[in-house]
C-alpha cells in the first residue's frame, strides 16, 4: 500500500516539476484563449508558482521516500529474517529445557515461543520489524517431551 502511495507522490513531483518548466508566453496564450478579456499575470506571479511547484515536488520526492523506509521497516526480507532466525539459533543452542523435582517443566512451552521471538527479533537488526510476526513450530518439529527414568 506504502509502495503505491509512494509512486504516486514520485508521479506528483514530476508532473509539478514539469509544470514549473512550461515558460510564461504559453500559460498567457493559453489564459488568453480561453478569457481574452482577464487581466494580464505579472511575471512576479510566475516565479512565485516555479518556486511554489518545485518546493510542493521536493515535498512529494521526501514524503515517497519516508514512505518506502517506513514500508522496508514494516516487513523482513528474505535475508533479513534467514540472518536473524540463524543468529537466534546460534544463540539458543545449548538452551535447556529445565524441570523442578515435581516434573514440570521451569519455563512453559508458551514461553519458548516468546524466547524465540524475542532472540530473533533482537538479532533482526535495527530496521527490522519487532512485530506482525509469531513463531510457531515446523510440522517436522517434534514436541520436546520428558520422559521417566
Amino acid at each position: 500500500m506504502l509502495t503505491r502511495l509512494s509512486v504516486i507522490l514520485f508521479v506528483l513531483a514530476a508532473i509539478l516539476l514539469l509544470m514549473a518548466c512550461v515558460r510564461a508566453d504559453r500559460v498567457r496564450s493559453w489564459r488568453e484563449s480561453l478569457n481574452p478579456s482577464a487581466p494580464d499575470i505579472p511575471d512576479a506571479a510566475f516565479v512565485v508558482a516555479r518556486i511554489t511547484f518545485v518546493g510542493l515536488a521536493v515535498g512529494c520526492v521526501v514524503m515517497g521516500a519516508r514512505g518506502l523506509g517506513v514500508e522496508d521497516g514494516s516487513k523482513w526480507s528474505d535475508d533479513e529474517l534467514a540472518s536473524a532466525v540463524e543468529q537466534a539459533t546460534y544463540e539458543l543452542d545449548g538452551f535447556l529445557y529445565r524441570t523442578d523435582e515435581s516434573g514440570e517443566p521451569v519455563v512453559f512451552l508458551y514461553a519458548y515461543d516468546t524466547l524465540i521471538e524475542t532472540e530473533v527479533a533482537e538479532n533482526g537488526g535495527g530496521d527490522a520489524p519487532r512485530t506482525g510476526w509469531t513463531p510457531r513450530r515446523s510440522p517436522a518439529t517434534p514436541t520436546p517431551t520428558r520422559t521417566s527414568r
